[in-house]
């Protein structure tokens, strides 16, 4: 099967390469990622405890991690690589923490905290590429890029060292980034699929646009980028009117005399930040605390089945 052929074989939903649509392109880029570098580094397991609810399996799956990644890296801990290697696994992962970096509520990001911190302390351990790497987004969305443009790109963005990978989602049309990075992170040794020859631009990282739109051919055009250097932390700016609540503890396990049970964050012994509280009766409150009260951003579900957001 050709190089091409094998990648055809995904469907496009599966790209961690390409974004489907301009709007989605535009809400993950722009929405900054702010409290996750607070949290302390802990395990896989731990790291995706708040998050099982949202991707079925995920136990099974950072088993598998553990079991196929590189083993003895002198540059990362096991479960470094194996945050990387779950990442690049074919599994809705991806799709669900894009989803969450898109959320206009931004506490829905929140239970990716602790998966984000050991994910991203691990890309930083690894060195920065020199070079060109490539993503795209299906359709011609050229219209919402001009020469001399500034972007800063706050999401986790997957591209690729090799123009193939990216341009076999994008039939039977789209648009192509070809981006010069200084300070991308190629984590092709640590993937699932080493011929992806995947590299990620970190959070906070800022391009410019270099020249006008290339047009490849009727159905194909190529936007050419240039990573400035900004001397980023990676970290969002602080924002005066945020109230991100940021934890000071590790996800705990708590219960309580009536019953219920809580899995979250706590902060002084008091559900704070983020968690999910089960009711004795089997409805649920996930979402955001403060000081051991629901501060009203959030899903209650009711032993019913009912919701109320």
């Amino acid at each position: 099967m050709s190089h091409k052929s094998t990648y055809q074989a995904k469907t496009k939903k599966e790209s961690r390469f390409v974004d489907t649509n301009f709007a989605e392109f535009q809400s993950a880029n722009y929405n900054p990622i702010d409290g996750y570098e607070e949290l302390v580094v802990s395990s896989l397991e731990q790291a995706v405890q708040p998050i099982h609810l949202l991707i079925p399996g995920i136990s099974d799956y950072v088993t598998h991690a553990k079991q196929k990644c590189v083993q003895n890296s002198p540059l990362l801990t096991l479960e470094e690589c194996a945050a990387i290697y779950l990442y690049t696994m074919s599994t809705n992962l991806f799709k669900q923490l894009n989803k969450a970096l898109r959320a206009k509520k931004r506490w829905e990001l929140k239970p990716w905290f602790p998966f984000l911190k050991l994910f991203i302390t691990a890309l930083k351990k690894l060195p920065p590429l020199n070079g060109t790497v490539w993503r795209g987004i299906i359709g011609n969305v050229t219209s919402g890029f001009s020469e001399n443009d500034n972007e800063t790109w706050w999401s986790v963005n997957s591209c690729s060292t090799d123009i193939k990978v990216a341009q076999a989602f994008l039939s039977p049309s789209g648009t192509l980034f070809a981006i010069h990075t200084t300070s991308g992170r190629s984590i092709h040794e640590y993937s699932a699929h080493k011929d992806e020859k995947e590299v990620v631009l970190l959070p906070g990282t800022r391009l410019l646009i270099q020249s006008g739109v290339m047009n490849h051919s009727d159905s194909l055009f190529i936007v050419s980028m240039q990573e400035e250097n900004s001397g980023t932390s990676f970290v969002a700016p602080s924002d005066p009117n945020s109230n991100s609540h940021t934890p000071s503890t590790e996800i705990t396990e708590k219960g309580y005399p009536d019953g219920s049970r809580y899995e979250g964050y706590l902060k002084n012994g008091k559900r704070h930040c983020f968690g999910v509280h089960y009711y004795k009766d089997g409805g649920d409150y996930t979402g955001q605390w403060v000081d051991d009260e629901q501060n009203g951003e959030g899903i209650r579900t009711f032993s019913s089945g009912s919701r109320y957001e």
